[in-house]
């Protein structure tokens, strides 16, 4: 099984986090302290096993902010393929999961077993899923211990079994010992050896104690028929005397009733509601009476000011020609400052035609402008020409340059020539000095002659040195032919004549005038060829020149150009002459415009001066100002207009408003009478006054009513309610006596309630003298139960002694057949990690850890450092994955690497990316120099920049 990726919803602190993983190899996590690495390690194993319940001692991860834990990993397997584990906290504490593949299929939970091939969770977080935790207490384990727990990790993955032994330890000794007095059993079997004592006694006091009985069950009678008598009087007493507490209100209501009974309704007939309704009524007329007044008034402002507004309905007929004039008016004076920059425009452009020309220093009429045609392709033909006829210029000025450097070299050389040459011998003083350096050229030098002297010397030592006779014998010969030569050279250079020394100077120094002469002639033979070869390049460089000059004869005349031929050639010239022809083209445009301008113009002040003679006016010079007062007064003319509609309308609406009022007040009118005529009055104070009295019979009414209400709501039913006014207004006196008997009567019943209890209690204290070790069937009862608690705890003891020795069988199980390929294994793992340092790792007889060296010396874990100790911890478990889960299960580790060396640390990487040859591995770290220990090994940065670090 491989991870592929995974997306966390909400888990702790992380929310929104997505991240990918490779194939297969050592990937290392990297993240600061609290950046989630826990909470990502802990969130696989959920997604995998679901989340843990509130009961277990184990981190939720519920998010602070209200979410949903949840989340998404996907995970590809050999056999079923790709598939994606989604898990959400709904409905079930561990989760509700869903698994699909990627054509959308789904399958039910059980299936993720197999997806998991079989992996349980105890071997997943032991061997699978780890950091430093499972070693946190190693310094507080002995030899023994610790290898019992390493031995637990190796074969269930985690403490698990280590735990499970201990625990069966503990409750064997919670339930029993031998000779012990606390445990349960040995405590259940004193109480029941003391509990049978008790029952033989018990049996001789079960006669008496049944007559005693039978007694106290007929005192119990008695008081409850007399407790029930004492309840009832009591109650009656309770209510009479709840009488006299209601007193006040009960008289108040009897008074109420009376004082309503005696009152006639008929003459309180008043509709309902009326004083209120006839209030409103006359503040609304009193309202309109002012709304209408004020509406009058209103009426006759807008009539006289309707009579001071004058229109004057001659201009406003000519509103469309004014506005229309008006709006044009911006285009007007655009068109007046357009003309003025266009004359300015063209003065400027005359002045540039007179600088051109002057600059060109030839006239060209409009005709020739005009004439002149060229195309874009004329004007690269004219800048070839020029690049080509300045490139000749070029050339021909540099070799008449390089043409006269070559003659003054050629005249200076001539004269070097011939100075030299009259320095040298004449034919016959040459031949005569050099036949006499001939002569002397053939004599030997003398150290030449004590070459041969010296190689027989050398002979004649080596051969006394080596005692070897022939190279004696060939050093004398060499020696005396030496000798003989020698003296004949001698004598024969004697007789032969020395040459005179200022012969053999003269020689040399006329050899030394001669060479320097020849090259003086070489020098001039060369410098002669250059004069020729620059003379001959000078004239091809003016045929050129002509051809370029034709070239540019054709060029004017194809394109109609009339100045001097030569001017073309200087830069800048034709490009002077073009703009000269664009100017004199943007003047013709601007007159163009100019014109157009004026005419419209024209246009406008004549339209002007047409509307100006139809409103009675005369012509105005300033046409703009005149458009703008005309304007300006038919505004005014428009406000007047509208703003006499809008008074007409005014005026109508406050008619219609004054009518509207009219009718509301004759309205009011007609129902303020017929609410007197239902009140039987004609006169505003009649009504007013009966009014008031009926707001008294109703005031009394829903008093009378209120105190009722407060009656009932104690429980009072209406018929009592009426019977309990009587008996504390009209026979309070015979309630008063009445409440007296009942005291009385409660006082005897209470004595004889008493009496009854002391009775009763005697017999109580009798029976509980016989009960002081408690009855016959309550002591069977619980001897009975403590044989029954005795017999539980000896099968629980049973089971767990059987458990212990289960378990005890599998230990030796393992140690026989896998335990030893896990310890080979994780023996090769350590010695890596330590570089042969530590050879094995083994179990002694006493089933304790033990790593040997290699010197054979072994060492138990508390002897060994905490780093070497995780190291061995180390080992065991990657033994642990290879040899008991699938082969390509993915491993997490978290730091395992804390308290590690440099160099084991790289050695522990390198055996890990090893172990990660066909299964993934993800190492969490907080450490950067991990990474670089093993640089081959891919980096994952957590978290990005979306993700929300561990809370």
């Amino acid at each position: 099984m491989k991870l592929v990726s995974l997306h966390i919803y909400h888990f702790g602190g992380l929310k929104d986090c997505r991240i990918a993983f490779e194939n297969k190899g050592l990937q290392i996590l990297y993240g600061e302290n609290e950046a989630g690495k826990t909470t990502l390690m802990d969130f696989i194993k959920c997604m995998f096993y679901g989340f843990p319940t509130k009961s277990q001692n184990q981190r939720r991860y519920e998010p602070k902010d209200g979410n949903r834990m949840g989340g998404k990993i996907t995970i590809h397997h050999h056999i079923h393929g790709t598939w994606t584990i989604e898990r959400i906290a709904r409905s079930t504490v561990t989760g509700d999961v869903t698994l699909f593949n990627e054509t959308g299929q789904q399958k039910e939970e059980a299936f993720l077993i197999q997806l998991l091939d079989g992996m349980e969770q105890s071997l997943y977080t032991g061997a699978f899923c780890f950091g430093l935790d499972g070693l946190q207490k190693l310094d507080k384990l002995s030899s023994e211990e610790l290898g019992n727990f390493l031995l637990s990790t190796a074969i269930s993955g985690d403490r698990d079994l280590l735990d499970i032994e201990q625990t069966f330890e503990k409750k064997q000794a919670l339930l029993f010992k031998k000779a012990g007095k606390k445990p349960i059993i040995n405590e259940k079997l004193g109480q029941l050896s003391s509990s049978a004592k008790s029952l033989q006694l018990l049996k001789e006091k079960n006669e008496s104690y049944q007559a005693l009985t039978n007694e106290k069950e007929a005192q119990q009678k008695d008081l409850e028929r007399i407790k029930q008598e004492l309840t009832e009087i009591q109650t009656e007493l309770l209510s009479n005397k709840r009488l006299l507490e209601l007193k006040p209100v009960l008289q108040k209501y009897r008074q109420l009733d009376v004082e309503i009974s005696s009152l006639d309704s008929d003459q309180f007939y008043f509709p309902e509601n009326g004083l209120q309704q006839y209030d409103e009524w006359r503040k609304e007329y009193s309202g309109l009476k002012s709304d209408l007044t004020y509406t009058d008034s209103r009426i006759q402002d807008v009539e006289t000011e309707l009579k001071s507004v004058i229109s004057n309905e001659v201009i406003i007929k000519y509103e469309t020609e004014i506005k229309r004039l008006f709006n044009h008016l911006p285009e007007y004076e655009h068109l007046f400052n357009q003309l003025q920059e266009l004359q300015r425009h063209i003065q400027a452009l005359k002045n540039e035609e007179r600088e051109l020309v002057d600059e060109i220093g030839e006239t060209w009429s409009e005709e020739e402008l005009k004439k002149l045609s060229l195309s874009l392709s004329s004007l690269h033909l004219l800048e070839d020409l020029i690049k080509q006829h300045e490139q000749v210029k070029d050339k021909q000025s540099r070799l008449e340059d390089e043409l006269e450097d070559s003659r003054m070299n050629l005249e200076r050389l001539e004269a070097e020539e011939a100075q030299q040459k009259a320095n040298l011998l004449s034919e016959e003083e040459y031949a005569k000095y050099q036949h006499s350096n001939h002569k002397q050229t053939r004599n030997i030098p003398s150290y030449t002659i004590l070459l041969p002297i010296f190689s027989s010397v050398l002979l004649l030592w080596s051969g006394w040195i080596s005692n070897h006779p022939p190279v004696m014998f060939g050093g004398v010969l060499l020696l005396i032919t030496s000798l003989v030569l020698s003296f004949m050279y001698l004598r024969k250079n004697r007789s032969g004549e020395e040459m005179p020394k200022h012969v053999h100077h003269r020689l040399l120094e006329d050899e030394v005038n001669r060479k320097q002469w020849m090259q003086l002639s070489l020098q001039l033979s060369n410098e002669n060829n250059i004069y020729v070869q620059l003379a001959k390049r000078l004239d091809y460089l003016e045929v050129e020149e002509a051809t370029v000059l034709d070239r540019a004869q054709r060029w004017a005349s194809d394109n109609g150009y009339k100045g001097q031929l030569d001017r073309l050639f200087v830069s800048g010239y034709m490009k002077r002459v073009l703009q000269l022809k664009d100017l004199l083209r943007q003047r013709n445009e601007a007159e163009i415009k100019v014109k157009d301008i004026t005419l419209k113009q024209n246009n406008y002040e004549k339209k002007a001066s047409s509307l100006s003679l139809v409103l009675g006016e005369e012509p105005q010079e300033d046409t703009k100002y005149w458009i703008n007062s005309c304007y300006a007064e038919l505004e005014k003319q428009l406000k007047n207009q509208s703003r006499a509609v809008h008074l007409q309308q005014n005026r109508r609406e406050l008619i219609e408003r004054r009518e509207e009022f009219e009718k509301k007040i004759t309205f009011l009118d007609d129902q303020i009478h017929i609410l007197w005529n239902d009140a039987k009055v004609s006169k505003e104070a009649d009504f007013y006054v009966k009014g008031k009295n009926k707001e008294r019979f109703s005031k009394l009414k829903e008093e009378r009513e209120s105190l009722f209400n407060q009656l009932i709501s104690l429980g009072f039913s209406e018929e009592e309610v009426v019977v309990m006014a009587e008996k504390v207004t009209v026979h309070f006196e015979k309630t008063l006596h009445h409440i007296s008997f009942l005291e009385g009567k409660e006082e005897e019943i209470q004595k004889q309630y008493a009496e009854k209890v002391e009775a009763k209690g005697k017999l109580d204290w009798e029976l509980a003298k016989l009960l002081e070790d408690g009855s016959y069937s309550e002591n069977m009862h619980r001897f009975e139960m403590l044989k029954d608690e005795w017999n539980t705890l000896v099968k629980k003891w049973a089971s767990v002694r059987l458990a212990q020795h289960a378990l005890l069988k599998v230990k030796e199980e393992y140690q026989k057949t896998k335990l030893p390929a896990v310890l080979e294994t994780s023996s090769v793992y350590f010695s890596k990690i330590t570089e042969s340092e530590y050879q094995s790792i083994t179990f002694t007889d006493k089933n304790e850890l033990m790593v040997v060296n290699g010197e054979g010396i072994g060492f138990y874990p508390h002897e060994l450092s905490r780093g070497t100790a995780e190291q061995v911890y180390l080992a065991i478990r990657l033994a642990v994955a290879y040899h008991a889960g699938p082969k390509d299960f993915p491993i997490l580790m978290d730091d395992i690497a804390v308290n590690f060396d440099g160099l084991r640390t790289k050695r522990t990487l390198q055996l890990i990316q090893e172990a990660a040859f066909d299964r993934q591995v993800l190492f969490f770290t907080c450490h950067k120099h991990i990474a670089s220990t093993v640089p081959s090994v891919p980096v994952i940065h957590w978290p990005h920049q979306s993700v929300i670090a561990e809370m």
